[in-house]
């Protein structure tokens, strides 16, 4: 699904390097595609904060974007996203609303 969104992605974490210039360009349940401004290889472990929470992903490919310094990556998730569009439903409830 195509959704613009700012996605800061942490290249490692552990030494504090985030690519702060990052957006989505489109999304699913197993992955993301990025415009970022920056340096990500195939096979590299990246961690994407879609949310407050970092998703864990894996670099699968990259190619320049259009402008000077801007790459395009495709990202898999490690977990995949649950689908929006399968939420599960709400408890059943025995109890009939009183009119």
């Amino acid at each position: 699904m195509a959704c613009t969104m700012r996605a800061p992605l942490a290249t490692n974490p552990l030494k504090g390097e985030f690519i702060e210039d990052s957006s989505t360009m489109d999304l699913s349940e197993s992955g993301v595609r990025l415009r970022l401004h920056g340096e990500v290889v195939p096979g590299q472990l990246v961690e994407v904060y879609l949310t407050k929470r970092p998703e864990p992903c894996r670099v699968v490919w990259t190619k320049p974007g259009s402008e000077t310094n801007e790459l395009i990556a495709g990202l898999e998730f490690l977990c995949p996203l649950p689908d929006p569009r399968h939420r599960p439903s709400p408890p059943f409830s025995k109890f009939e609303p009183i009119n």
